[in-house]
C-alpha cells in the first residue's frame, strides 16, 4: 500500500535493470529519495525475485511503443511520474528521451544515443586528439587495410566487453570474424588501433554543460583474446598535470558531441601521447561501481543521477576519501556449479566491506569471454591502495567454487 508521501512525491520509472549492481542500487536510491520505484522489465528472473518497495511491471518486449503505452496507462491510472531513467544498455537514451517528453527533463538524449553506437561515437570524434585510428568493415570476408597488428575488433553496439577481441595477426582476425558472424550477421564491425598504457574509468556528471569528474578508477585487465576487467582501484590522488589534461580531454569530447546534462563514463588509457579514448558509455558503470564510489567518497552516484533527471541539483561533494580495491572472481573451468563455500568467512576479513557471488547452484560455469562471466567480487578498504588490495585478494582466496566438469 502506498503512503500519503508516496502519492505526494510521485514515482520514478526505471526501464530495465540488472539483478544486482548499479542499476539495482538505483531502485533503492529512488525509495530513499521518497519516490515509488516502478521497474519495467522483460526479465522473467525478476518475477522470482523479492524486490522490497518496488512496483514490478513485466513486459514481453521492451520496445519503445510498448513502453510508451505502459507509461500512458500508468498516467491514466493516476500515477504521478516524475522521471524515467535507465541504467542499463540499450535503454539509456530511450529513457532520457521519454523523461524529457513526459516529465520535462532536460537530459542530453541525442548525445546519449550517440554513445550507444561505438561507430557513431568514433566518427563524431574523428579529429579529436583523444581518438585512435579506426577502420569500419562489413562483417564478412573483407581484409583489413592495416597490417599494423595488434588491433581491437568490436561489435559497435555491444557492452560489458562482449564481442571485443584482441587481434594479433591475420589468423586471429579470421577466427574472430567466424565467431562474430554467429551473433552479429549483417552488421559492420569497428577496428581500432591498440593503445598501450594503464586503463581507467572516468565517471562524469554534466550539469548545465559543465563536466564534473566524480571518480577515476584504475582497471586491472586480463588481456588475452578478450578483455576482462578483474579488479578496480579507486584513485584518491592523481598527478595534477595528468588530472588537468584529463579534464580538458573529457570536456572537449563532451562539447563535441553536445552533451550538456546527464551522466556518463569514459574508458581511457594514459598513453605516451596523452589520454586516449577507449569507449564512451551513456551511464554509470555497472557491477560494484556505485558502491565503490560511495565507499571511497560518500557519493551515491546513481542517486545523484536521479536528482538530475528530477531537475534537482546533485550533491557531488566528497564526504570522505578512502582507498578501495575490488577483486572480481573469474574461473577457468567449464561445468555445472555444485556448491560455493567461504562467502561468510570472506565477509569477516578485516577491511572487507562487500562480498557478492552471482551464480546459483546448477548454473553453467565457463572461463571469461565477457564481463558477464565474472562470478563475484570482494571489496575492501585500506589506509592505502596496497593495503586495500591485499585485504580484498586474501578474502577472495577463501571463496571456493565446486564445479562438475562437462
Amino acid at each position: 500500500m502506498s503512503s500519503w508521501k508516496d502519492e505526494e512525491m510521485g514515482a520514478i520509472v526505471f526501464i530495465g535493470s540488472a539483478m544486482s549492481g548499479s542499476s539495482m542500487d538505483a531502485l533503492q536510491a529512488a525509495r530513499r529519495l521518497g519516490y515509488t520505484a516502478i521497474l519495467l522489465t522483460d526479465r522473467k528472473a525478476f518475477l522470482r525475485k523479492q524486490l522490497v518497495d518496488v512496483q514490478l511491471i513485466y513486459l514481453e518486449l521492451m520496445e519503445e511503443g510498448i513502453i510508451r503505452k505502459q507509461l500512458v496507462q500508468l498516467l491514466q491510472s493516476g500515477q504521478n511520474i516524475n522521471a524515467i531513467v535507465s541504467f542499463v544498455d540499450p535503454y539509456v537514451s530511450m529513457a532520457a528521451n521519454l523523461s524529457n517528453e513526459f516529465c520535462g527533463s532536460t537530459i542530453s538524449s541525442e548525445a546519449l544515443q550517440l554513445m550507444e553506437d561505438k561507430i557513431a561515437t568514433r566518427l563524431a570524434l574523428e579529429n579529436d586528439r583523444a581518438s585512435c585510428n579506426i577502420e569500419i568493415i562489413p562483417l564478412g570476408g573483407m581484409k583489413l587495410l592495416t597490417t599494423n597488428y595488434p588491433v581491437i575488433m568490436k561489435n559497435p553496439v555491444s557492452n560489458g566487453s562482449k564481442d571485443v577481441y584482441l587481434i594479433q595477426d591475420e589468423e586471429q582476425y579470421e577466427i574472430a570474424i567466424k565467431r562474430l558472424k554467429k551473433s552479429c550477421a549483417g552488421m559492420q564491425m569497428l577496428i581500432e588501433e591498440f593503445i598501450e598504457g594503464p586503463q581507467y574509468i572516468i565517471e562524469v556528471v554534466v550539469v548545465a554543460a559543465i563536466p564534473i569528474i566524480v571518480a577515476v578508477i584504475q582497471q586491472e585487465i586480463s588481456q588475452d583474446y578478450t578483455f576482462i576487467v578483474t579488479a578496480y582501484d579507486v584513485v584518491t590522488k592523481m598527478d595534477e598535470t595528468d588530472y588537468r589534461d584529463l579534464w580538458k580531454t573529457v570536456t572537449g569530447i563532451l562539447q563535441k558531441i553536445g552533451f550538456h546534462q546527464g551522466t556518463c563514463h569514459f574508458e581511457m588509457r594514459r598513453s605516451k601521447s596523452g589520454w586516449k579514448l577507449i569507449e564512451l558509455n551513456p551511464r554509470i558503470s555497472g557491477g560494484a561501481m556505485n558502491r565503490m564510489i560511495e565507499e571511497a567518497f560518500g557519493i551515491n552516484l546513481v542517486m545523484e543521477t536521479i536528482k538530475i533527471y528530477l531537475g534537482e541539483e546533485p550533491d557531488l561533494i566528497r564526504k570522505k576519501k578512502q582507498s578501495i580495491h575490488t577483486s572480481y572472481i573469474t574461473l577457468h573451468s567449464t561445468g555445472v556449479l555444485l556448491d560455493i563455500e567461504g562467502v561468510k568467512q570472506a565477509a569477516l576479513y578485516p577491511g572487507v566491506v562487500d562480498v557478492k557471488v552471482k551464480p546459483s547452484i546448477g548454473a553453467t560455469i565457463m572461463p571469461p569471454l565477457s564481463m558477464g562471466h565474472r562470478y563475484g567480487y570482494v571489496m575492501a578498504v585500506g589506509e592505502s591502495l596496497e593495503e586495500a588490495k591485499e585485504r580484498a585478494e586474501n578474502a577472495a582466496r577463501v571463496i571456493k567454487f565446486y564445479i562438475e566438469p562437462f
